[in-house]
C-alpha cells in the first residue's frame, strides 16, 4: 500500500498544452501540426475540410483529460471507433466492422502490424502507453494505397511526442503525472525530463502501471483475475543540421501476468497468461527539405521493432502446463519524398520495405512427473515474411475541386521451413488505387466522394498457425490468396463558425476472404477439446454503414458534441450476418469552460442490442446466447488548472450500469471514481 502512495507522488508524466516553435526550413515532424491539419489521409499535411477521406483526429490535452488506463481506451472515445476487449490487457479497434489484421496501425509512420497479426481482436494495442502520445488520427475506410495491406477497415495513426528545439539559449523541462482509480483498479505514474536549445532536443521518460481487477458495473462484481503490472521507458532526441534534422528513438513496454480473463472465468483453463508480453521500437529517420519542385522534403527511415509474446496456458483439470513463445524482429527501411510541383499539386511518394523474422517454440511440462518436452510453436521456428511496396498519392486543387488520386504496388514474400507440413513460399502481389473528390459548394460547405481499392496479403498466422486460437484448433493452409475490397464513400461536411458536422454513407465489397472452415487433422475432428479449423480463400461480404458527428459551441463557454455510427455486414457467401460487427453506437455531451481555469464535461455513451449474429458469434463464449444487450451509461469529469499544476477528476458509469462491449470478454467497469495530477516545472538558461 506504501508503494502505492509512492508511486502517486514520484512518477509523472507530460502536461497537455506544451507548444514548440518549429523551424520553417525544416519541416520532419508529422507532429506539430497547424490547427485543422492531418497527415494520415494523403501521407503529408492537408487541411482536414478539404481531403475527401473520412479521418478524425484527437490531441494530447483531450488525451490527458481522460480516465484512461491505456491507449484502447482513448480510441474508445473517437468517433467511428469501436473497441473490442478480450482482456483487461487488450483492445483491438473496429473501425467500419472491421478488426485485427484488417486495420493497421502505425507509430509515427512506421507499421506496427506484423505478420503475426490474427484476423480477429488482438491486445497488442495496449503496449502503447498512451501518455508518450501527442496525437492520434485515424482514418476510416482506406489506407491500402497510402500504407500497404491490411489498411482495408481503415488506418489508426499514433504519434508520439517530439522534443522541442528552443528559439535561443536552452530550456529544461521536468514533468510528474500520478493517476488513481478506486477500488484498487489503477495506481499509475510517469516521469519525464526534456531539454530543448537552437539544435538539440531531447526527450526521456519512464513509466509504472498497477492494474487491479476490473470491478464490474451492477451486481457483476470483481472481474478476478484480470489485473497486471506494466514498466515503460523511452528516449527521443532530434538534432539540426542546416536543412536537416535527424530523430533518433527507443520505446520499451513490458507487462507481466496479464490474464486472458474469458478462457479462465469459462472454466477451459486454470491458467492461461501472457508473461511476458513486451515491445521495443527504435527508429533513425533523417528529414530534409530543398528548394525543389520534386524533392521539396526527403525522409529517410530506417526502424527495428520486436513483439515478445510468452502465453502459460493450463487446462482445467490437466496437470500439462504449457509454455509458448513467439517472437517476432521487424526490420524497416523507407524513403519518401513529398513534391511541390505547384501551388495546386502536392504528392507523396516513396519506396518502403518491411521485413519479419518469427521465432516460435512451446515446452510441455507434466506437473505431477516434473518432466519436460519440446513442442512445435504456434508458428514455424525461422518463418521470414518480406512486404515491398511503391506508392505515389497526389492532391491537386482545381477551382472549387479538390482531388485525390494514388496507387501503389506491392509484392510480399513469406518462407516457411516447417517441420511438419513442408517447406512453401507463398509469392502474393497486389496493385491498388483510390480516387477522390470535394466539391465546395459554399463556404464551409463541401460534399465529397471517393472509392478506393484495398487488399491484404496472406500473413504468418494465415498460413501456419497450428494449436489453438480462441474457440478452435487450427492447422497450416499453404495455398492462400489475397484478400481485396472496394469501398465506396459519400458525404456532406460543413463547418462554420459555431459548429462542424459531416455525414458519411459508405460500402465495402470483399472478395476472397480468407476463413476458417471446419477441417481434420490425421483424420481427426478434434484437439485438445477444440473443433479443428483450417483457412481458406472462400467467402464474399459486404459492409455498409452510416456514420455522423456534430460539434456545436454557442457560446465561447459552452460547446456540444454527438456522434452514431451504424454498421451492417453481410456473409453473401454463407449468406448470413458477417462475424464480429458492433452494434450502433454514439455519445452525446457537452464541455463547460469557466474561464481559463476549470472544465467540466459530461457525457452520456450507448450501444444498441446486437442480436445479428454469425455461425461463429453463436460459438463464441465472450457473447451470450441471442446476441449483446444494449446499454447506456453517464460519465462526467472535471479539469481545474492552477499555475504548473493540472487536476483532473471524475466519474465513470455514474449510474452503475451491468454492461459488456459486444464481443468483448471482460465486462465494462462500473460506478468508479479516478483523478489525475500532473505537474510541470522548467528552467531557462539564455
Amino acid at each position: 500500500m506504501i508503494f502505492r502512495y509512492l508511486t502517486l507522488i514520484l512518477f509523472g508524466l507530460v502536461s497537455g498544452g506544451y507548444v514548440v516553435a518549429q523551424d520553417p526550413a525544416v519541416a520532419d515532424s508529422t507532429i506539430l501540426l497547424k490547427e485543422g491539419v492531418v497527415i494520415t489521409a494523403q501521407r503529408m499535411e492537408a487541411n482536414s475540410i478539404t481531403v475527401a477521406e473520412a479521418v478524425v483526429a484527437t490531441t494530447q490535452t483531450e488525451i490527458l483529460r481522460l480516465p484512461s488506463l491505456n491507449t484502447p481506451d482513448v480510441m474508445a472515445t473517437m468517433p467511428g471507433v469501436w473497441m473490442q476487449k478480450t482482456n483487461h490487457g487488450g483492445g483491438s479497434p473496429f473501425i467500419r466492422g472491421l478488426t485485427g489484421y484488417y486495420t493497421l496501425i502505425l507509430t509515427d509512420g512506421i507499421r506496427f502490424n506484423n505478420s503475426t497479426f490474427r484476423s480477429g481482436p488482438n491486445q497488442y494495442l495496449v503496449t502503447i502507453d498512451q501518455s508518450t502520445l501527442q496525437r492520434i488520427e485515424v482514418l476510416r475506410g482506406q489506407g491500402s494505397v497510402q500504407y500497404g495491406s491490411d489498411a482495408i477497415g481503415g488506418v489508426a495513426q499514433l504519434f508520439f511526442r517530439e522534443p522541442g528545439f528552443a528559439n535561443g539559449g536552452q530550456t529544461t523541462t521536468g514533468r510528474l503525472y500520478a493517476q488513481y482509480m478506486n477500488h484498487d483498479m489503477e495506481y499509475a505514474g510517469r516521469a519525464e525530463l526534456e531539454f530543448g536549445s537552437e539544435n538539440f532536443g531531447f526527450l526521456g521518460g519512464i513509466g509504472y502501471k498497477q492494474l487491479g481487477d476490473v470491478k464490474a458495473g451492477g451486481d457483476l462484481g470483481t472481474l478476478s483475475p484480470t489485473g497486471f503490472d506494466e514498466f515503460s521507458w523511452d528516449i527521443k532526441a532530434r538534432t539540426k543540421v542546416g536543412n536537416m534534422i535527424l530523430t533518433g528513438v527507443w520505446q520499451h513496454v513490458v507487462q507481466e501476468d496479464v490474464p486472458l480473463y474469458h478462457q479462465i472465468a469459462s472454466g477451459s483453463y486454470s491458467r492461461y497468461h501472457f508473461n511476458p508480453q513486451q515491445r521495443d521500437l527504435g527508429y533513425i529517420r533523417l528529414a530534409s527539405t530543398h528548394q525543389s519542385k520534386i524533392f521539396s522534403q526527403v525522409r529517410y527511415t530506417i526502424a527495428y521493432l520486436n513483439s515478445l509474446e510468452v502465453r502459460e496456458k493450463q487446462r482445467t483439470g490437466s496437470a500439462i502446463f504449457r509454455t509458448e513463445r513467439d517472437k517476432v524482429d521487424t526490420y524497416h527501411g523507407g524513403v519518401e519524398v513529398v513534391s511541390d510541383f505547384s501551388s495546386h499539386w502536392k504528392a507523396s511518394s516513396g519506396v518502403e520495405v518491411y521485413h519479419d523474422y518469427v521465432t516460435s517454440s512451446a515446452d510441455d511440462t507434466n506437473l505431477d512427473t516434473n518432466e519436460s518436452s519440446a513442442a512445435r510453436g504456434l508458428y514455424p521456428d525461422g518463418t521470414t515474411y518480406t512486404n515491398a511496396a511503391l506508392y505515389s498519392v497526389h492532391a491537386l486543387d482545381v477551382k472549387r475541386f479538390n482531388f485525390t488520386l494514388g496507387g501503389r504496388y506491392n509484392m510480399v514474400q513469406l518462407t516457411v521451413d516447417d517441420p511438419d507440413f513442408g517447406t512453401t513460399r507463398v509469392k502474393p502481389q497486389a496493385l491498388v488505387g483510390n480516387v477522390g473528390v470535394v466539391y465546395s459548394v459554399l463556404k464551409g460547405l463541401q460534399l465529397l466522394a471517393s472509392a478506393n481499392t484495398g487488399f491484404r496479403a496472406p500473413n504468418v498466422n494465415d498460413v501456419s498457425s497450428f494449436g489453438v486460437a480462441d474457440y478452435r484448433y487450427e492447422v497450416p493452409n499453404y495455398d492462400l490468396a489475397p484478400e481485396k475490397s472496394f469501398q465506396y464513400q459519400a458525404g456532406i461536411r460543413t463547418q462554420l463558425k459555431q459548429w462542424r458536422a459531416e455525414i458519411f454513407v459508405y460500402q465495402n465489397h470483399l472478395k476472397d476472404l480468407i476463413s476458417n472452415i471446419p477441417s481434420t487433422y490425421n483424420g481427426q475432428d478434434s484437439l485438445d477439446g477444440a473443433k479443428v479449423y483450417k483457412k481458406e480463400n472462400v467467402n464474399k461480404a459486404s459492409i455498409k454503414g452510416i456514420e455522423f458527428s456534430l460539434q456545436y459551441e454557442p457560446v465561447r463557454w459552452l460547446s456540444a458534441f454527438g456522434n452514431i455510427t451504424y454498421t451492417v455486414g453481410d456473409n453473401t457467401t454463407r449468406d448470413e450476418p458477417l462475424s464480429r460487427i458492433p452494434p450502433m453506437f454514439g455519445r452525446v455531451g457537452a464541455d463547460v469552460r469557466f474561464k481559463s481555469a476549470f472544465t467540466w464535461r459530461t457525457e452520456f455513451i450507448a450501444a444498441g442490442k446486437q442480436e445479428r449474429l454469425s455461425s461463429g458469434d453463436k460459438a463464441d463464449s465472450r457473447i451470450q446466447q441471442g446476441g449483446t444487450p444494449g446499454w447506456a451509461v453517464m460519465n462526467t469529469r472535471l479539469e481545474f488548472l492552477y499555475r504548473n499544476i493540472k487536476v483532473n477528476t471524475g466519474v465513470q458509469n455514474i449510474f452503475d450500469e451491468a454492461y459488456r462491449v459486444h464481443g468483448s470478454g471482460v465486462d465494462g467497469v462500473g460506478r468508479s471514481f479516478w483523478a489525475s495530477v500532473i505537474l510541470e516545472f522548467s528552467t531557462q538558461k539564455k
